[in-house]
């Protein structure tokens, strides 16, 4: 009743611009199309479809941009949806960007602006979080912990920051950063000049880091993901497209050696799929919980036939671990969230060791449901529960949480020192209690002595 209504008013605005003297019927309907129709997708595929059936858009909301509206949408569903997104074809917006980094144009790099961290000036400059593999920053040869402090001899304030997201060449002034062993002071140990080409298309390596350390008598292996899918981004192939094969080549490498310790780092995955997770997660899934339930969906009453458990992968390699350290990080959500929730039961929260920040609280997943008049619309459609049927989690806090850019040496992904990764194996080692003692800004190197190689 309330839909039909809506098109009343609709047409009643046709009608008044007919009697002016000037038929804009197809205008009208060109402009209100993409609306008209996220409205009725909505209506029938949104998880909280119930708490937006009553509600009736103003004829001025139909003519607004497509991101708009569905946003209205989603704030009368009274549940706090930051997860419904919707795509359009001639924009290249990115739906999963990471800080700084986007993928659809940058140039590769995420950063922190800040103050000069020496002390000796206040000029503001770029911290470097991130370089992605093969992207324009990686080219240049910028490294993580680079800080950028100018760019075509322009200093950088909030005003000018973004000009490092995306843009034309850019010439660099980059420093690099050291501490007085003596005192702990900071300052510049030198500067360097770096050419930056054009931002461009920037795809994801799935896993781009992975590696086994040898700790004491264990064997540790070491997993970044980044993305949770099978395969690449549609109409982008890469040389990193079978996302499934790799994993599974590096899960049989890391079996063959018999790791006896395993760490995901999770925090950079933002996105993916639940079968995806369902993979990784029955690798690493303690043995005894395989042939249970890894997770479970529940969708809206209209589609509740699609409602569905997913049982742990018998056919992969399980490693036989008992425990799981995760990585996690600001932007840690989605599939890499139902993983962790899902491990968390099926092997007791005391044997999921997460070290970084809070995650993102995304305990639904969103779905593409159709494609029409250049706009993809991507509703959330359903909760991702437990094997328990739990879906009532939001943001999931760590064992030990730990901020990286309140450290001086960001080493590189992967490497022992690397804080994140270091305070897991002081965890491993039992030099780190589990409220975190032990883990200062001094102490972020294991020594050899721990017999780490």
């Amino acid at each position: 009743m309330k839909t039909f209504l809506t098109h009343i008013i609709l047409l009643c605005g046709v009608l008044l611009a007919i009697s002016c003297g000037e038929d804009r019927t197809y205008e009208y309907e060109q402009k209100t199309q993409h609306n008209s129709w996220i409205h009725k997708m909505m209506l029938e595929h949104y998880l909280w479809a119930d708490s937006i059936a009553d509600y009736e858009p103003s004829w001025k909301s139909f003519f607004a941009k497509p991101a708009d509206f569905l946003s209205e949408l989603a704030k009368q569903s009274k549940h706090d949806d930051k997860w419904s997104y919707v795509e359009i074809d001639t924009l290249g917006e990115d739906a999963h960007k990471r800080g700084y980094f986007n993928h659809v144009e940058s140039y590769g790099i995420d950063f922190t602006l800040m103050t000069d961290p020496t002390g000796q000036t206040t000029r503001q400059m770029l911290r470097v979080m991130t370089v992605y593999p093969g992207s324009p920053a990686d080219r240049a040869g910028l490294l993580r912990n680079d800080f950028i402090c100018s760019f075509n001899g322009n200093k950088f304030s909030n005003n000018n920051v973004s000009k490092l997201e995306k843009g034309v060449a850019r010439t660099l002034e980059v420093r690099h950063i050291a501490e007085n062993e003596e005192d702990y002071s900071l300052y510049w140990k030198d500067t360097v000049t770096v050419s930056l080409g054009h931002s461009e298309y920037v795809e994801d390596v799935a896993f781009p880091v992975s590696r086994i350390v040898s700790v004491n008598d264990n064997l540790v292996g070491y997993l970044m993901c980044t993305r949770l899918t099978e395969g690449p981004i549609e109409g982008h192939v890469d040389s990193h497209s079978h996302y499934q094969q790799s994993l599974d080549a590096i899960m049989a490498q890391m079996k063959a050696v018999g790791v006896n310790e395993m760490v995901l780092d999770l925090r950079l995955c933002n996105y993916g799929t639940i079968d995806m997770a369902k993979r990784l997660a029955s690798y690493v899934v303690s043995p005894d919980a395989l042939g249970t339930t890894f997770a479970q969906t529940f969708w809206n009453e209209v589609h509740s036939n699609q409602n569905k458990s997913y049982p742990y992968d018998t056919s992969v390699g399980n490693l036989g671990l008992s425990r799981i350290y995760i990585l996690t990080g600001q932007y840690t959500q989605g599939a890499a969230e139902w993983l962790i929730h899902a491990l968390q039961h099926s092997m007791g929260e005391e044997n999921v060791i997460l070290v970084g920040s809070e995650t993102k609280g995304q305990n639904v997943m969103t779905s593409w449901v159709w494609h029409d008049f250049f706009v993809t619309l991507y509703p959330v459609v359903a909760y991702v529960a437990d094997g328990a049927g739990d879906y009532e989690y939001g943001s999931i806090v760590p064992t030990i949480e730990l901020d990286e850019s309140a450290y001086v040496e960001l080493y590189d992904y992967g490497e022992p020192d690397e804080i994140l990764l270091n305070t897991a194996i002081r965890h491993m080692l039992g030099l780190i209690g589990q409220d975190g003692s032990g883990t200062g800004k001094n102490s972020d190197k294991t020594s050899e002595e721990e017999g780490v190689e």
